[in-house]
């Protein structure tokens, strides 16, 4: 059994001959088989037929009866068959020429109640009479029931071979399609970012080209992993690098402040924004990093987000513009959810400050939370220019800009988003956005609730 299975199983080619070479022997011996089970009663004659040829009998054996053997011989005459009425050397009472093949095939031939057979046409049937003589009728080909017969074992083979093939296929296909899976769930894992995703373990197949995909995936998947470590460590350390002469720079540029004159402030105000940027910068790819690390520790607490909303929008009301308005509304008894104040916090005003820069100096931001699924969201929107759909799942990529939306001319490093999506996820939470061309912009923040929420502020 070991050596067959060794054999099935060192190439694909090997294997599906294998297959279709079993379904063919399969497909054979069975069609075969339920052949000989049901030839006969397929070659067997229609009852109407039977019961006219006994009534031929009947009426020869009248005429035998009363020894007419001129009324015998008009009447074999007349009939629509070719009969004759012989006695046991098969030579015709009425004296008629019988030809020698017709003789031959009496010697051979069938009971009326018995199978008609597949290899003569026209047979002679042989019906008992008085006094030892016998009724021979030559059965016409058309009335053959092997002329049925065959469509009936055509329509036997066809159903045969389809069940067996289809057996067959679903066979092999379970087979070849388990270690498929196997690799095309890896495949969807490492797309959505797991790089420690490998197969060769556990494809579990004997199958030579499938091992060799496995080995090829694991390579493709360690090399792409080293890639984007080592792009993340360069990013990381750069940033890491960058702070100190920034740190430096900006150390320098307060002492020099004092001493420049009005004409060259307007210079130094300008290398002083640039600046400021590049530390925003550096601090937010730092943030994605620490966020995007298997290392990074949340601290999940109970929180009440009714009075955290109410903090986070009290102090970024003081950035609206005169034209931009936020109104809160919370449609939930108990507001209790188990995240991290901080990240929850961060997302928030992410989200806010994004509405600010984005839907335009005169809009109307609405924050909402309200109870879904065993948690709570946040749902945070504005009347701006949105977002056109076919852009919004690259949203949540890292440095994504969105040019010809929300306000393309609008500072932003593409970073924002990717680091909410990451802080909800580092809390078991989900974020969502929804949005259309022209049509405002909403973003669905999702938390688990905390179970003992019966807490009092």
């Amino acid at each position: 059994m070991n050596v067959i299975q060794r054999f099935l199983g060192r190439s694909l080619t090997t294997r599906l001959f294998s297959y279709f070479s079993a379904a063919l022997l399969l497909i054979l011996s069975v069609s075969t088989v339920i052949e000989l089970m049901v030839i006969e009663s397929l070659l067997m004659l229609p009852h109407e037929i039977k019961h006219e040829f006994r009534d031929l009998a009947v009426q020869a054996d009248e005429y035998l009866e009363e020894q007419d053997l001129n009324g015998l011989r008009k009447w074999e005459e007349i009939q629509n068959y070719t009969l004759f009425v012989v006695d046991a050397n098969y030579k015709s009472v009425t004296s008629r020429d019988v030809h020698p093949h017709i003789e031959f095939k009496m010697s051979i031939s069938r009971h009326l109640e018995g199978p008609m057979g597949e290899t003569t046409s026209k047979p002679m049937i042989s019906l008992d009479l008085s006094h030892g003589h016998h009724l021979m009728i030559q059965l016409p080909w058309q009335l053959h029931p092997a002329e049925k017969a065959k469509y009936y074992l055509w329509g036997v083979r066809v159903l045969v071979a389809a069940s067996l093939l289809g057996f067959i296929s679903w066979l092999l296909s379970s087979q070849l399609q388990k270690p498929l899976k196997r690799l095309q769930t890896a495949s969807h894992r490492l797309a959505e970012g797991d790089l420690s995703v490998r197969v060769s373990d556990t494809v579990q197949t004997d199958v030579r080209e499938f091992l060799g995909l496995a080995h090829d995936f694991d390579h493709m998947a360690h090399r792409v992993e080293s890639l984007v470590m080592s792009h993340k460590q360069l990013l990381r350390n750069v940033s890491h690098e960058l702070r100190t002469p920034l740190a430096r720079q900006t150390l320098a540029m307060h002492l020099l402040k004092s001493r420049l004159t009005p004409e060259q402030m307007v210079w130094f105000s300008q290398i002083e924004n640039d600046v400021d940027e590049m530390n925003n910068l550096i601090q937010q790819i730092l943030e994605f990093s620490r966020l995007e690390s298997s290392h990074y520790q949340t601290s999940l607490i109970p929180t009440e987000l009714d009075p955290l909303l109410r903090m986070i929008i009290e102090e970024l009301a003081l950035q609206a513009g005169d034209n931009q308005s936020i109104e809160y509304v919370s449609h939930c008894k108990s507001g209790w959810v188990l995240g991290d104040r901080g990240l929850i916090n961060s997302v928030v005003q992410n989200a806010i400050s994004n509405s600010f820069k984005y839907a335009g100096e005169d809009c109307r931001i609405e924050i909402s939370i309200y109870e879904q699924d065993n948690g709570l969201v946040i749902q945070i929107s504005d009347d701006g220019v949105g977002v056109s759909e076919q852009d919004l799942p690259h949203l949540f990529e890292p440095f994504s800009r969105i040019d010809d939306t929300r306000g393309k001319d609008v500072e932003g490093y593409g970073l924002g988003m990717s680091i909410m999506k990451l802080s909800m996820e580092q809390m078991g939470g989900s974020i969502r956005v929804c949005s259309q061309k022209d049509k405002g912009f909403t973003l669905y923040c999702w938390l688990p609730a905390f179970e003992g929420n019966n807490h009092t502020t």
